[in-house]
Protein backbone atom coordinates (compact mmCIF):
# COMPACT_ATOMS: atom_id res chain seq x y z
CA UNK A 1 0.00 0.00 0.00
CA UNK A 2 2.65 2.38 0.91
CA UNK A 3 4.28 1.95 -2.72
CA UNK A 4 0.36 2.60 -4.06
CA UNK A 5 0.58 6.16 -1.70
CA UNK A 6 4.26 7.35 -3.20
CA UNK A 7 3.03 6.21 -6.81
CA UNK A 8 0.09 8.77 -6.40
CA UNK A 9 2.22 11.42 -4.46
CA UNK A 10 4.42 11.26 -8.00
CA UNK A 11 1.59 11.62 -10.29
CA UNK A 12 0.23 14.67 -8.44
CA UNK A 13 3.61 16.40 -8.37
CA UNK A 14 4.17 15.38 -12.27
CA UNK A 15 0.70 16.65 -13.04
CA UNK A 16 1.56 20.04 -10.79
CA UNK A 17 4.91 20.75 -12.34
CA UNK A 18 3.26 20.16 -16.34
CA UNK A 19 0.56 23.09 -15.13
CA UNK A 20 3.85 25.08 -13.79
CA UNK A 21 5.99 23.86 -16.80
CA UNK A 22 3.61 25.14 -19.54
CA UNK A 23 1.75 27.86 -17.95
CA UNK A 24 -0.82 28.63 -21.05
CA UNK A 25 -4.16 26.98 -21.35
CA UNK A 26 -6.11 27.59 -24.15
CA UNK A 27 -10.15 28.02 -23.91
CA UNK A 28 -9.54 26.27 -20.12
CA UNK A 29 -8.16 22.60 -22.20
CA UNK A 30 -4.40 22.13 -20.72
CA UNK A 31 -2.03 22.46 -23.30
CA UNK A 32 -0.77 19.43 -25.89
CA UNK A 33 2.38 20.10 -23.61
CA UNK A 34 0.58 19.42 -20.65
CA UNK A 35 -1.50 16.40 -22.13
CA UNK A 36 1.56 14.86 -23.36
CA UNK A 37 3.11 15.39 -19.81
CA UNK A 38 0.37 14.03 -17.81
CA UNK A 39 0.24 10.97 -20.61
CA UNK A 40 3.44 9.83 -19.54
CA UNK A 41 3.16 10.49 -15.68
CA UNK A 42 0.11 8.29 -15.82
CA UNK A 43 2.51 5.67 -17.84
CA UNK A 44 5.44 6.15 -15.19
CA UNK A 45 2.66 5.73 -12.46
CA UNK A 46 1.32 2.21 -14.00
CA UNK A 47 4.88 0.86 -14.45
CA UNK A 48 5.99 1.61 -10.90
CA UNK A 49 2.34 -0.01 -9.65
CA UNK A 50 3.20 -2.86 -11.94
CA UNK A 51 7.49 -3.21 -10.66
CA UNK A 52 5.67 -2.71 -7.16
CA UNK A 53 3.38 -5.37 -7.20
CA UNK A 54 5.55 -7.98 -9.18
CA UNK A 55 2.86 -7.76 -11.48
CA UNK A 56 3.73 -9.25 -15.37
CA UNK A 57 0.42 -9.37 -17.35
CA UNK A 58 1.80 -12.04 -19.88
CA UNK A 59 2.54 -14.35 -16.91
CA UNK A 60 -0.32 -14.12 -13.80
CA UNK A 61 0.44 -14.90 -10.46
CA UNK A 62 -0.90 -18.43 -9.11
CA UNK A 63 -3.87 -18.00 -7.42
CA UNK A 64 -3.75 -17.92 -3.88
CA UNK A 65 -4.21 -21.41 -2.01
CA UNK A 66 -5.07 -23.58 -5.64
CA UNK A 67 -2.52 -26.33 -6.03
CA UNK A 68 -3.02 -29.31 -8.56
CA UNK A 69 -1.19 -32.32 -7.37
CA UNK A 70 -0.77 -35.07 -10.21
CA UNK A 71 0.79 -38.81 -8.89
CA UNK A 72 2.00 -40.91 -11.58
CA UNK A 73 4.43 -44.23 -12.37
CA UNK A 74 7.28 -44.33 -14.90
CA UNK A 75 5.80 -47.63 -15.78
CA UNK A 76 2.05 -46.32 -16.09
CA UNK A 77 0.89 -46.24 -20.06
CA UNK A 78 -2.28 -43.72 -19.38
CA UNK A 79 0.29 -41.80 -17.41
CA UNK A 80 2.85 -41.33 -20.23
CA UNK A 81 -0.20 -41.09 -22.35
CA UNK A 82 -1.37 -37.83 -20.28
CA UNK A 83 2.21 -36.79 -19.77
CA UNK A 84 2.68 -36.18 -23.71
CA UNK A 85 -1.22 -35.02 -24.67
CA UNK A 86 -3.70 -33.58 -22.04
CA UNK A 87 -0.87 -32.85 -19.82
CA UNK A 88 1.16 -31.32 -22.29
CA UNK A 89 -1.37 -28.94 -23.57
CA UNK A 90 -2.51 -28.09 -19.96
CA UNK A 91 1.46 -27.23 -18.92
CA UNK A 92 1.17 -24.74 -22.43
CA UNK A 93 -2.36 -23.22 -20.49
CA UNK A 94 -3.52 -19.81 -19.14
CA UNK A 95 -4.90 -22.11 -16.22
CA UNK A 96 -1.27 -23.80 -15.71
CA UNK A 97 0.40 -20.48 -15.30
CA UNK A 98 -2.70 -19.79 -12.36
CA UNK A 99 -1.97 -22.77 -9.79
CA UNK A 100 0.56 -24.18 -8.48
CA UNK A 101 1.33 -27.78 -10.05
CA UNK A 102 3.01 -30.49 -8.19
CA UNK A 103 4.17 -33.87 -9.08
CA UNK A 104 4.46 -37.13 -7.38
CA UNK A 105 6.12 -39.92 -9.90
CA UNK A 106 7.38 -43.37 -8.82
CA UNK A 107 9.06 -45.49 -11.03
CA UNK A 108 6.42 -48.16 -10.67
CA UNK A 109 3.12 -48.38 -10.01
CA UNK A 110 3.88 -50.80 -7.09
CA UNK A 111 5.83 -48.04 -5.54
CA UNK A 112 3.63 -45.08 -5.98
CA UNK A 113 2.33 -44.62 -1.90
CA UNK A 114 6.14 -45.16 -0.65
CA UNK A 115 6.87 -42.28 1.42
CA UNK A 116 10.07 -41.81 -0.60
CA UNK A 117 8.21 -40.09 -3.53
CA UNK A 118 6.12 -37.97 -1.62
CA UNK A 119 7.20 -35.00 -0.27
CA UNK A 120 6.37 -34.36 3.51
CA UNK A 121 4.21 -31.45 2.88
CA UNK A 122 1.89 -33.27 0.59
CA UNK A 123 1.69 -36.86 2.91
CA UNK A 124 -1.30 -35.93 4.04
CA UNK A 125 -2.87 -36.11 1.18
CA UNK A 126 -1.54 -39.22 0.28
CA UNK A 127 -2.93 -41.17 3.36
CA UNK A 128 -6.28 -39.98 2.66
CA UNK A 129 -6.22 -42.38 -0.89
CA UNK A 130 -6.15 -45.84 0.41
CA UNK A 131 -3.88 -48.23 -0.61
CA UNK A 132 -5.79 -48.88 -3.73
CA UNK A 133 -5.23 -45.69 -5.67
CA UNK A 134 -4.72 -45.87 -8.88
CA UNK A 135 -3.06 -43.46 -10.95
CA UNK A 136 -2.58 -41.28 -12.99
CA UNK A 137 -4.40 -39.57 -9.91
CA UNK A 138 -5.25 -35.76 -9.68
CA UNK A 139 -5.86 -33.96 -6.31
CA UNK A 140 -7.53 -30.32 -6.60
CA UNK A 141 -6.31 -28.58 -3.05
CA UNK A 142 -7.45 -25.52 -2.02
CA UNK A 143 -6.68 -24.08 1.26
CA UNK A 144 -4.97 -26.89 2.55
CA UNK A 145 -8.14 -29.54 2.28
CA UNK A 146 -8.98 -31.53 -1.55
CA UNK A 147 -11.85 -30.00 -2.88
CA UNK A 148 -11.55 -32.19 -6.01
CA UNK A 149 -10.27 -35.64 -7.03
CA UNK A 150 -10.02 -37.67 -10.95
CA UNK A 151 -8.63 -40.91 -11.48
CA UNK A 152 -8.05 -41.65 -15.25
CA UNK A 153 -7.84 -39.10 -18.35
CA UNK A 154 -11.93 -39.74 -18.64
CA UNK A 155 -12.18 -37.84 -15.04
CA UNK A 156 -9.67 -35.26 -15.89
CA UNK A 157 -10.84 -34.22 -18.86
CA UNK A 158 -14.51 -34.63 -17.40
CA UNK A 159 -14.31 -33.39 -13.84
CA UNK A 160 -10.33 -32.02 -12.79
CA UNK A 161 -9.84 -29.63 -15.78
CA UNK A 162 -13.28 -28.23 -15.74
CA UNK A 163 -12.94 -28.12 -12.02
CA UNK A 164 -9.33 -26.11 -12.24
CA UNK A 165 -11.02 -23.73 -14.91
CA UNK A 166 -13.54 -22.34 -12.51
CA UNK A 167 -11.76 -22.21 -9.42
CA UNK A 168 -8.69 -19.86 -11.45
CA UNK A 169 -11.13 -17.50 -13.26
Amino acid sequence: MTSVKTALGVLKYLFAMSECADGSRQGGKPSRTTAIVRRSALAALLAILAITAGWDSSNPAPTAGVTLLYVGAADCGPCRAWQSGDGARFRASAEFARVTYREVKSPTLRDVLNDEYWPDDLRWSRDRLGQNAGVPLWLIIADHEVVGKGLGVTQWRAAVLPQIRSLVR
